[in-house]
């Protein structure tokens, strides 16, 4: 490999927003799309999920553990206080600004809570070829670091206590789940190989397990009923099915991206609800000229699972296969397209979507309409990126700006 071509695979590699773990994507092919991305400017494809679930163990004992919830973050000096969080309906009045960094300002931002009012991310890799990140939570304002064992390090959830969970590589390059909750690194009960990649306010934790060191295509969700509870295997759709928990709405409700473990299998979603004794394959949606062949779920809150299907046809031709903004209700089933084109992003609690959307930008994608997010004062270069945080009212979204010197987080304020 050309050392041109390792430069551009090791922005890639931290840019990428999977959760942490080794890599899941073909080198040549990934500084390919690179390079495209270079020449045309645009940003394509959402990250991909990682696959894989946990087996046996009853689901009410997984979703009931002992009960208890983690602890709210010991006390600290209170930030100054924040500006009224507006009233009202929402306009779509949207406001950008860089997030504060120590130091290198390279960063991005990887999560947040479903007030807005944390927000985690990590900072870009120091030195040539490394691949070891400083990770950082943002409460308003004010930021503050965190070191994680390791390689590969991100942060991928946080709740309205300030508890964050992650991710991050061992020397034997298998994966290893953490807590981070007041600063203090804890690190998660008994999987040897796998990742947290969500939490709710009771303090419950989802993420995925690997079933053969080494392999980290071969994954099963788990539960941990908290940061100092024995993870439990989520019960299967079918034996052979596999993927990785993505989600826990607050009445804890499961969300996962799986497949039934065959290559040419689609990408489903798969959602365990409290007291169920199985889980629950969702139906594909339908979108513009028929049934999806694919549905990538991205997020659960409120009761909506958000995500992107796909249909191979040529029905609105987008610069290859149609990924459609999906919210499906899980009250009552009801699966809606809503307008607009997404690449990646995530959802919120009234059922929106905030991501990367038509033109190529950043946007959010409401029941009614569409809204283009604006870049900070004196940003230099064109809105690439990604979002990965959007609060419940729609208020405050969180994500990154790249351009070709410069990646920054940014945190955006709407009416």
């Amino acid at each position: 490999m050309r050392t041109d071509d390792e430069h551009v695979a090791e922005q890639l590699r931290w840019l990428d927003d999977e959760p942490a773990g080794p890599p899941r994507v073909d080198l040549p092919g990934a500084i390919r799309e690179a390079r495209r991305r270079r020449r045309n400017r645009r940003v394509a494809a959402a990250g991909a999920v990682a696959l894989g679930v946990l087996a046996v163990a009853a689901l009410p004992a997984a979703l009931g553990g002992d009960g208890r919830a983690a602890p709210a973050p010991a006390a600290s000096p209170s930030p100054p206080s924040p500006e009224p969080r507006p009233t009202g309906p929402w306009q779509g009045v949207c406001a950008a600004e860089l997030l504060p960094v120590p130091g290198d300002p390279r960063a991005a931002v990887t999560g947040g809570d479903p007030d807005g009012r944390w927000l985690v991310g990590r900072r870009a890799p120091q030195g040539q070829g490394r691949m070891d990140f400083g990770l950082l939570v943002w409460e308003g304002d004010r930021v503050r670091e965190v070191e994680l064992p390791g390689s590969m390090q991100e942060l991928t959830d946080v709740n309205r206590a300030g508890l964050a969970v992650g991710s991050s590589l061992g020397d034997g390059r298998d994966s290893r789940a953490w807590a981070v909750r007041d600063g203090a690194v804890i690190g998660l009960p008994v999987v040897t190989s796998g990742g947290a990649t969500a939490v709710n306010d009771a303090g419950r934790i989802v993420g995925y397990r690997n079933l053969v060191p080494g392999k980290p295509w071969n994954e099963r969700p788990v539960v941990w009923d908290s940061y100092r509870s024995q993870p439990v295997d989520l019960p299967l759709p079918g034996p052979q099915w596999e993927g990785t928990a993505v989600d826990i709405d607050e009445d804890g409700t499961i969300l996962a991206a799986m497949s039934d473990g065959h290559p040419d299998k689609p990408t489903r979603a798969v959602v365990w609800r409290p007291g169920a004794a199985r889980p629950e394959v969702l139906p594909l949606p339908r979108v513009p000229g028929g049934k999806a062949d694919r549905f990538l779920p991205l997020s659960l809150a409120g009761g909506w699972v958000t995500g992107t299907a796909e249909r191979d046809t040529t029905v609105v031709p987008r610069n290859g296969i149609p990924s459609y903004p999906v919210r499906i209700n899980l009250r009552t089933g009801q699966a809606d397209v809503l307008e607009g084109v997404l690449w990646a992003g995530t959802g919120n609690g009234r059922g929106w979507l905030a991501g990367w959307i038509s033109d190529d930008v950043p946007g959010v994608i409401t029941d009614t309409r569409s809204v283009k997010l604006p870049v900070p004062d004196g940003w230099r270069g064109e809105r690439q990126g990604a979002v990965t945080s959007f609060s419940d009212d729609g208020r405050v979204i969180g994500g990154k700006l790249e351009s070709d010197d410069q990646v920054r987080p940014v945190r955006w304020t709407c009416r």
